[in-house]
């Protein structure tokens, strides 16, 4: 059982990380890599490179696990997932509509994000994060 949950958790983790990969495509081709003014965009460019950068070093970190069954590999990723899970809640709170000073960046990229693809990477996300606790403290 435990070598297919692990297994489970890399799946999951392709899963959210291909909706990722979507909803950085929706942002890139909406010009969000040129967008740095405060008011045009909510997403600063260190917060979103550093959740893609992030994730993909955590993925990297799962699958050296899953090669060499080295345990550090495992709470390496376990401790980068919850930074990129943090990193995720922040662009979530600033993605979401408010009225506050910087509220007028109707031509922001991060509008263009569909509300499925988001809430499928988020609850994709939240998933992988369970279950890669859950591995690594050894309740599944």
């Amino acid at each position: 059982m435990g070598e297919r949950m692990r297994v489970a958790v890399l799946c999951v983790w392709l899963v959210t990380a291909s909706l990722g990969g979507y909803l950085a495509t929706v942002w890139i081709r909406h010009g969000g890599l040129q967008q740095r003014t405060p008011g045009v965009t909510r997403l600063p460019l260190w917060l979103v490179l550093g959740h893609i950068a992030l994730a993909v070093a955590g993925l990297l970190s799962w699958t050296a696990y899953l090669v060499g069954n080295a345990r550090g590999s495992a709470w390496a990723a376990c401790a980068v997932i919850l930074i990129v899970a943090a990193f995720g809640f922040m662009m979530l709170f600033r993605w979401l509509p408010s009225r506050g000073r910087h509220s007028q960046g109707h031509a922001a990229a991060e509008r263009n994000f569909p509300l499925t693809a988001v809430v499928a990477h988020g609850m994709s996300a939240a998933v992988t994060v369970l279950l890669v606790a859950l591995v690594v403290l050894g309740r599944a």
